[in-house]
């Protein structure tokens, strides 16, 4: 997965404007004038190089196209699902599809007019076969016009996604209108803006950024409607986010607009969200003198138990004097900050005395000694080996010692054999060639038997046999 800059993807040309792009640079491309006394050849090869022009720059475009954009597998898990809020997946990928076919298509048409323009005859049959050629290009590309239309518009959405970074620790600032997150996201902020919509506009942040120890953070502002809707957005960032700190604003006066009990109703809708996310809720000291009971109670129910796993024994509740004042604001950012280091520490000792344990356990595993397991003392902790583990050693010492005999009888048949030919090697001659003579002499006495000559061949062969 990688970090995709959406703003390199080229405007994406519609309809009309498509056709002017081509036909402009087909223009610029070629020659535009046909004088008196040309050939039939270059009748042809001008009116070829028209048809390949505007193949080419058909092609080109099309390849621009369907290469700019990315594959929802390339890109960052983040913005996979924000960008499945706004399209359909298929359907974008079935856009994508129509284009690389239609390049092809161009291809193909211009392939087989190429053919027909090298047996034109006349000026007008090459006129017509190249007007014919483009118009069938043009007709390709007005069937993929709505495809082209849905692609334009994912890209203007592609173009507004911020640049957010799941890896770097981030602060999101929640809460109703007028609760002044604002003005803590605009005192912080250390760098530009970046706003986001979603279509439905039920839902939209701002991504900013601050520094804090020297090091950088992401703080993101969600800005919901008073009814509070869709809340996928939020659980995208949620999920992927991987040290992400909440705060959740709260205006216990309710000039905001908003009682504590519609605050109350939006955490309640944002908690599950962020049930892996450390919380923290931020409210003003003033606005608690003269809070109702009932109210004071919903705040104590929403603080309480929302720390996260490993902070349900901190602080979840921060009072702040006056949050338009820089020593509010700074005092907020502080806290947050440091609680998400106090976090990251505790995950990095957590992370590494479980590493420190795998490399032990590997090494354990390395220093078994081994033994002989016919003896009655094994030398080898129950702790680390158990009995099905030795009785599995004992097999294979088996295994090794059948083969070890084999191999051991191999030997002795290889030093016999070669104690044989040292042992003949210097024998008479009777020993390696009388065999080969008494063939001899039985097939002279079979030659000898055909022809008749049975007697006296017999004699012979007594003679020679006896010598």
């Amino acid at each position: 997965m990688v970090q995709y800059d959406f703003k390199n993807i080229s405007v994406v040309p519609i309809g009309n404007e498509f056709v002017d792009l081509i036909l402009s640079r087909v223009h610029r491309q070629t020659p535009n004038v046909l004088r008196k006394g040309f050939t039939i050849n270059h009748l042809r090869q001008f009116y070829t190089l028209k048809v390949k022009e505007t193949e080419v720059s058909f092609f080109d475009k099309l390849s621009t196209i369907v290469d700019e954009f990315p594959g929802l597998d390339e890109i960052n898990p983040l913005y996979n699902d924000l960008l499945r809020l706004s399209f359909d997946r298929d359907h974008y990928k079935l856009c994508l599809g129509q284009v690389n076919t239609a390049r092809h298509m161009i291809t193909d048409i211009s392939n087989d007019y190429v053919t027909q323009l090298e047996f034109g005859e006349s000026l007008k049959q090459c006129k017509v076969l190249k007007t014919s050629a483009i118009g069938q290009m043009f007709s390709v590309i007005n069937e993929i016009t709505p495809s082209l239309a849905y692609l334009e518009q994912i890209r203007q959405h592609m173009v507004r996604l911020p640049w957010i970074d799941i890896n770097t620790p981030t602060l999101l600032v929640c809460g109703y209108p007028n609760v002044d997150k604002t003005c803590f996201m605009n005192r912080i902020n250390t760098g530009a803006s970046d706003d986001y919509t979603t279509k439905s506009s039920l839902v939209n942040f701002v991504v900013g950024h601050t520094e804090y120890k020297d090091l950088r953070y992401q703080v993101i502002e969600i800005l919901d409607r008073p009814t509070f809707g869709d809340g996928n957005v939020i659980a995208a960032l949620t999920r992927h986010l991987r040290a992400a700190l909440v705060l959740f604003f709260v205006d216990a006066s309710g000039s905001c607009g908003y009682s504590v009990a519609h605050q109350a109703v939006l955490f309640y809708s944002l908690k599950s969200l962020f049930m892996n996310k450390p919380l923290v809720v931020v409210c003003e000291e003033t606005c608690l003198i003269q809070i109702r009971e009932q109210d004071w109670k919903l705040i104590e129910e929403m603080t309480s138990g929302m720390g996260g796993y490993e902070d349900k024994e901190e602080e979840t509740f921060l009072r702040i004097s006056n949050m338009r004042t820089e020593e509010g604001v700074m005092s907020v950012k502080n806290t947050a900050c440091e609680r998400l280091l106090d976090r990251r520490e505790r995950l990095s000792c957590i992370a590494e005395g479980l590493n420190n344990k795998y490399i032990l356990a590997c090494q354990e595993d390395e220093i078994i000694p081994q033994t002989d397991l016919d003896d009655d003392d094994h030398n080898v902790s129950d702790l680390l080996v158990d009995s099905n583990v030795l009785f599995k050693l004992k097999e294979l010492e088996d295994e090794e010692g059948i083969k070890k005999a084999h191999e051991d009888e191999e030997d002795d048949f290889v030093m016999a054999k070669e104690h044989v030919r040292e042992a003949h090697k210097d024998q008479p001659v009777a020993f390696r060639k009388i065999q080969p003579v008494r063939i001899l002499i039985a097939l002279v006495f079979l030659v000898l038997v055909v022809v008749g000559n049975t007697h006296g061949v017999i004699q012979e062969c007594l003679s020679a046999l006896s010598f």
